[in-house]
């Protein structure tokens, strides 16, 4: 009984010491991996459960770069899940390739998503994209995760 009592203890006590680091509020900083792209949506298709946007524009590094969002929806139909694919071809015998997967929100006439990519080059980005519906436009803001 004393032991577990004491286990009990050291367990409590324990968060303390892995914790520690988070006193200096740091935060956690990203490195931009290029300037922000600006990119046109070619094609909506909504659906009651998946609603996919396609887009396409110029991403520095991945060149000419088209892509496809799958939104599913949460229970208010606010925002939900994404998954997707992108190509980018950066040069006449390179294609980069990356696939996503996130969350999304809409505030008024913005679409938010939020989603990490693993592209096939071995890198990762943290993807910040608004899409305007009024517009046709969305910005992506990629942070270099690796």
């Amino acid at each position: 009984m004393k032991s577990g009592l004491i286990s009990l203890l050291l367990l409590a006590l324990s968060h303390a010491a892995f914790g520690d680091d988070h006193a200096s509020n740091k935060g956690l900083t990203l490195e931009p991996r290029q300037t922000d792209a600006v990119m046109t949506v070619t094609n909506v298709d909504l659906g009651n459960d998946v609603t996919t946007i396609s887009g396409k524009g110029t991403m520095g590094v991945y060149g000419t770069v088209y892509v496809t969002y799958n939104l599913t929806y949460n229970a208010n139909r606010m925002g939900g899940f994404v998954t997707g694919q992108g190509r980018g071809a950066v040069d006449k015998d390179t294609v980069a390739a990356g696939a996503f997967r996130g969350v999304w929100t809409r505030e008024g006439s913005i679409v938010k998503i939020r989603q990490v990519v693993q592209i096939s080059d071995g890198s990762q980005n943290l993807d910040i994209i608004d899409i305007d519906m009024l517009k046709d436009t969305f910005i992506i803001k990629a942070y270099s995760l690796k």
